[in-house]
């Protein structure tokens, strides 16, 4: 499996707020159950007994803020029924009990401790997202011909309308000319973004060689009706389109997948939320902010060899420019190694339960909230204006997956085919609070009372991405609790060493931990109950009083030897976990004492990543030496002449300069129907295959894929189904390396 190699020159090291834990060579699995007393046990199954062996009781927690603390509450409507309307970026009051004071939700508690019980029982990891990102650029690097490649793939880019018919959409192709600016207004653009007044306005136009020779806004005799198509505005551009009316004959499906796709978070810009806002033009049609309608002209990409049954004109992707977004080959999740992402039942979904396909486990583990007990009346901070959070955006290839640091650009590893990389791993925020500076270093730093004032007077038109907190301050304490319910020894022990990190290390919870907020420590006091002494009489608890050493013990020794097992990079002269080296830099980002300081985790200005610096380990953000990894540096094919996609269709082209699409001065004829083709074997499908015994076991074949796949529940089929037996099965896993696995659903008549 590739490792993370930092950067050795400063020029190419990156910052940021977060880190990562290197994901386990292989998960700690108990599918089998765990040994009790020498017995093989399954808790997750026994809810309706207390089991032998198990243990159940709670843990006492005091969570104390080491810098303020943000989780929002639901705010009630004074003298009203009902929650507060308001967006929740204008509400600031953090979560409370009903008599006010502040409280910690059980649920915010539950995700940061199963985070931590994912990392040290070796768990997978999970969620990750299965979509695959987007990117544009003309770069003259691998990205910068890989999109090169797309644009002229197929018949190359095209215009058209959107059309709603029924529930489907599809695009009608039209006719797309260039018209030089000088022939419109002045006034097109606010900015970068289109006016209103200008944007798909009707026009009549006459043209020549793709080009508008002559242009105007009113009916003309023997002049084409068009449509004027506004892009961005960027800097020496000098022409925008004409849409020609559309061919009604003509239409290209637009599957479900593409059209949820365009309209994701991760694709849809503050560009075309702004270009494109809900009440534009004012008919109410917009769904919301960005979004397509009805009538709409876009620019579209069909590919032939991407048709099937679900895609029957093989359209790629379409976009509100000549030149909009793909998505990359993968997605996050594909880059997560096999052995990780398709290994069993493992210990955190035990303990907090899981819903994987049709089985549901329930979990043992209950969190309560925590509620401030001491550090107030006066709990909380001033109304502020934090510096703008947003989403993790994981197209920062250079941080989210293995790259080896020592090489320049060209070698860095991306989402594309054929790179040997995979995601980082777990993703943690450092402690990043400044004595010094305090809660000013969390503030907006521009015209901040100005905008607090603004979102108190709950004006949301103004800051949109701005939001305003009142955080808990600093030095207050929670008590809450943790119940627990048939645990095994090293299910408590996870749970403890979870709850309980080592000296000098602290939690992180809630909102702004970018910013430095969230850190607090927990002390934990464990309760374990006998039942049997507990409802022996009427007066006894059945609290036996444990430390809760002996579960951490048995905890760190199956973890231990699970690690060495599996060839896990270990370090010597550390002691307990920390020997192992991935729990080493868990507890090194956790490190409340020893953080690093604040400018080797500040994120980056957005020119800085221009060059993709690579973010480093967290040992080479400490400056700590590097636990002996194995050498398996990630890499991008070795023909990266052609973004590893194999020969490049621009053999021609220079190196210094990438090839950029063709302009759509002309227009393209759209493809014709190609026969129906079998639709392609993919993950998540449900469809029919033919049952073929192979030697002693069940496989399923399908039309139009000479693979066969492994059936992964045979027990389920009939005891007299026939060879040749045609079945319905879902597609569970599909991959060049490991084929097709398949369950079997039903015999098909």
């Amino acid at each position: 499996m590739p490792r993370h190699v930092s950067p050795t020159s400063q020029d190419r090291t990156a910052t940021a707020p977060y880190n990562f834990v290197p994901l386990p060579n292989r998960v700690f699995t108990v599918e089998d159950g765990i040994d009790v007393d020498g017995v093989k046990v399954k808790p997750w199954e026994q809810h309706d007994r207390f089991v032998p062996g198990t243990h159940n009781g709670w843990i006492d927690l005091e969570i104390k803020t080491l810098t303020p603390l943000f989780i929002r509450g639901a705010v009630n409507r004074a003298g009203e029924d009902g929650w507060d309307p308001r967006d929740a970026r204008l509400r600031p009051e953090p979560y409370k009990t009903h008599d006010g004071r502040p409280a910690i939700p059980g649920s915010s508690l539950r995700g940061m401790v199963r985070t931590l019980v994912e990392i040290l029982a070796f768990a997978k990891i999970q969620p990750v997202s299965q979509e695959r990102p987007f990117f544009r650029t003309v770069a003259p690097d691998r990205l910068g011909r890989a999109y090169g490649e797309r644009m002229r793939s197929g018949a190359g880019p095209q215009g058209g309308f959107l059309k709603k018919e029924g529930a489907d959409w599809v695009i009608a192709p039209c006719e797309v000319l260039r018209v030089d600016r000088s022939k419109l207004s002045n006034q097109l653009h606010q900015g970068n973004v289109p006016r209103w007044e200008h944007q798909q306005k009707a026009c009549w136009v006459q043209h020549s060689d793709g080009r508008v020779t002559e242009f105007d806004t009113k009916q003309r005799d023997g002049f084409l009706h068009g449509t004027l198509v506004l892009t961005g505005n960027v800097p020496g551009k000098k022409r925008e389109f004409v849409f020609l009316q559309p061919d009604p004959e003509r239409s290209v499906s637009v599957p479900e997948a593409i059209w949820e796709r365009f309209h994701d978070e991760d694709q849809i810009t503050q560009w075309q939320e702004k270009a494109f806002p809900r009440n534009q033009p004012p008919n109410g049609t917009r769904r919301s902010d960005g979004h397509l309608r009805s009538g709409e002209p876009v620019f579209f990409l069909v590919d032939e060899s991407k048709q099937s049954s679900g895609n029957p004109e093989g359209l790629v992707f379409l976009g509100r420019a000549g030149m909009f977004r793909f998505p990359y080959d993968k997605g996050p999740s594909d880059l997560i190694p096999e052995p990780i992402r398709d290994a069993g039942f493992d210990l955190a979904e035990a303990m907090f339960g899981s819903v994987r396909g049709d089985r549901a486990i329930k979990g043992r583990v209950f969190f309560e909230d925590a509620v401030a007990t001491s550090g107030g009346p006066d709990w909380l901070d001033e109304v502020i204006v934090p510096s703008i959070l947003s989403a993790p955006k994981v197209t920062t290839f250079q941080h989210y997956l293995t790259q080896d640091g020592t090489k320049e650009g060209q070698g860095l590893t991306t989402y594309l085919d054929g790179d040997q990389t995979t995601i980082r791993g777990h993703k943690l925020y450092w402690h990043r609070w400044c004595d010094a500076q305090g809660i000013a270093n969390v503030r907006e730093s521009a015209d901040h009372d100005e905008k607090r004032d603004a979102l108190l007077r709950r004006d949301a038109s103004l800051h949109k991405q701005h939001t305003i907190i009142r955080p808990v301050k600093s030095g207050v304490t929670f008590t809450g609790r943790v119940r627990f319910e048939n645990l095994t020894g090293i299910e408590l022990g996870v749970l403890l060493e979870s709850v309980s990190l080592p000296e000098g290390c602290a939690h992180k919870l809630g909102m702004g931990k970018p910013l430095g907020l969230g850190s607090a420590r927990v002390e934990a006091r464990l309760h374990v109950i006998d039942r049997a002494q507990r409802y022996a009489s009427w007066g006894g608890t059945g609290d036996k009083g444990e430390s809760g050493d002996r579960f951490r013990e048995s905890f760190r020794a199956a973890i231990g030897n699970h690690a060495r097992a599996t060839s896990e990079t270990m370090i010597q002269a550390n002691a307990g976990l920390r020997r192992i080296a991935r729990i080493d830099v868990l507890y090194r980002i956790l490190a409340w004492q020893d953080r690093p300081a604040s400018d080797r985790t500040a994120y980056m200005r957005l020119t800085q990543f221009k060059e993709r610096p690579v973010l480093p380990t967290p040992h080479g953000v400490l400056g700590n030496q590097e636990p002996a990894w194995p050498k398996d540096a990630p890499a991008p094919p070795s023909n990266t002449g052609s973004a590893g996609r194999g020969p490049s269709r621009a053999s021609g082209t220079s190196a210094r300069r990438p090839a950029r699409p063709e302009r759509i001065d002309q227009p393209r004829p759209l493809p014709g129907p190609a026969p129906a083709k079998p639709k392609p074997v993919e993950k998540g499908q449900t469809r029919p295959g033919t049952l073929v015994r192979s030697g002693d076991q069940w496989v399923a074949a399908f039309e139009g894929d000479t693979r066969q796949a492994r059936i992964i529940n045979p027990d389920k089929l009939p005891a007299d189904a026939p060879d040749g037996a045609r079945a319905e099965v879902y597609i569970t896993e599909q991959s060049k390396r490991g084929g097709i696995t398949c369950r079997f659903e039903r015999i098909l008549s």
